[in-house]
């Protein structure tokens, strides 16, 4: 039995044709922020189009680069001591957390 992949029983999947074929980001971006005539889309779609959004844009809000560079030096002059042990125990704490919340 021969299975053809171009065929398909949705009909937003034959309007779009050959949808593995990877589309530039910027015209990706355009068709999700415009919605097609006749189409609604749900809040909590339009939410994770939102965030997808502000996430593709480049922002330093989170980074602190000041404590980057004070970071970067102290490296650069030995002054940073790092504990394998304190980091392992880190990850393990973490670890023991996520199991717990994976249990509730």
């Amino acid at each position: 039995m021969k299975i053809n992949h171009s065929t398909s029983s949705r009909p937003a999947d034959a309007a779009a044709g050959d949808a593995a074929r990877p589309q530039a980001a910027p015209a990706a971006a355009a068709d999700a922020a415009a919605p097609s005539a006749g189409l609604s889309v749900s809040p909590l779609a339009a939410q994770v189009r939102d965030i997808s959004a502000r996430l593709a844009q480049p922002t330093d809000d989170d980074i602190d680069t000041a404590k980057v560079e004070e970071i970067r030096q102290a490296i650069a002059e030995g002054r940073i001591r790092i504990d394998p042990g304190k980091i392992a125990d880190g990850l393990l704490a973490t670890l023991r957390e996520l199991g717990q919340a994976d249990a509730k």
